[in-house]
């Protein structure tokens, strides 16, 4: 990928340097500019569309809450990476930023040796630089499972499922904020929730979204049954599964397409044993095509709905966009639309 722009918005020199040494060996193209406050930084986005803006925690006004605010109106694209020294209190702001809006985090390097922290960065961009890569290519489809798509596009009226799973990366924590926050308390079946995310930020997740949410959000735990009214989220680092018991499993498996947990185990797991009715699968933002293979096998082997979150309100349109373009969704809506199309399925009567 050549002539990526690059904001880095730092106050350290130091920092600034090894971002710059760093970029410049992963991508010799790439335009960086750079700033040390949050009110430079919006000066420059408002001149210029960047594709990836990194930001340290410690920016003095606008603070990222309020800048991360700015980026979503002005630049909603725009690939946000929040960082910050390691220390348990910026564990928590990284995962708040996350909440917010932010696509990924980073804990600063800060080892003794100046080329180990730059080989640390430079692994962090060529991982972001990848996952734009994969994200932008236009993808080639087969026309495989056409007719599991076919015949499994138009759901009978008395479609009534009775398990929930949802596949989220990229902007997946605002956007779960969305939809949980709306879902009645009396809401009839469990939820499963893969969420792209690092393991140290999987329970301050899972805290908010209870917070803002009537239902029960936790993180899930080993050999525990799925329960009506709980949402499970999985943990980082960790592969989910549901077996015919209704009961949730952990692996430590190879990461799927570079990802663990990956919504793909899951699904899969959930198409080969689940013994109840039907299956809501709900497609929400984010970067890859995690979720599709899954989709596939939910449709060839049991009764399942695929919602897929709609472009104009995804941060990142990939995940959602590969379901939709491989005819895997039953419909592609607006994010706002998600809790009422969520709640007339799963109350639904008869």
């Amino acid at each position: 990928m050549n002539g990526l722009q690059i904001l880095v918005v730092d106050s350290s020199a130091v920092y600034k340097k090894m971002y710059a040494k760093a970029v410049a060996e992963v991508d010799g193209d790439a335009f960086l500019a750079f700033a040390a406050s949050g009110d430079e930084a919006l000066g420059h986005i408002s001149r210029a569309d960047f594709d990836i803006i990194i930001i340290d925690m410690e920016i003095s006004e606008p603070q990222v809450a309020r800048l991360l605010g700015k980026i979503s109106k002005i630049i909603p694209k725009a690939f946000v990476l929040v960082t910050a020294r390691p220390s348990p209190a910026n564990h928590k702001l990284l995962a708040e930023a996350l909440n917010k809006g932010a696509a990924d985090c980073m804990t600063k390097p800060i080892y003794s040796s100046y080329e180990e922290n730059i080989t640390t960065i430079k692994g962090k961009m060529a991982s972001i630089l990848r996952t734009l890569s994969s994200g932008r290519e236009k993808m080639d489809k087969t026309p495989v499972d056409r007719e599991v798509k076919r015949k499994k596009a138009a759901k009978p009226a008395k479609f009534r499922p009775e398990l929930v799973l949802v596949a989220a990366s990229t902007g997946g924590p605002s956007a779960l904020e969305v939809i949980f926050s709306q879902l009645s308390k009396d809401f009839p079946i469990p939820i499963l929730v893969v969420q792209h995310m690092p393991s140290h930020f999987t329970g301050t997740l899972a805290e908010n979204l209870n917070h803002k949410s009537e239902l029960s959000v936790k993180v899930a735990e080993s050999n525990e049954i799925a329960m009506a009214g709980t949402v499970y989220i999985a943990p980082g680092g960790l592969h989910m599964k549901l077996d015919a018991k209704s009961k949730i499993h952990f692996d430590t498996s190879p990461p799927l397409n570079g990802i663990r947990p990956a919504a793909d185990v899951l699904f899969e797991s959930v198409a080969q044993s689940f013994r109840g009715a039907g299956i809501l699968v709900v497609i929400l933002t984010g970067m890859g095509s995690d979720g599709e293979k899954g989709v596939a096998a939910l449709k060839q082997k049991q009764d399942c709905v695929c919602l897929a979150q709609s472009e104009k309100t995804c941060v990142v349109y990939g995940m959602p966009r590969v379901v939709a373009e491989s005819g895997f969704a039953d419909k592609v809506l607006d994010l706002e639309q998600m809790p009422m199309e969520i709640e007339g399925l799963c109350h639904k009567k008869g």
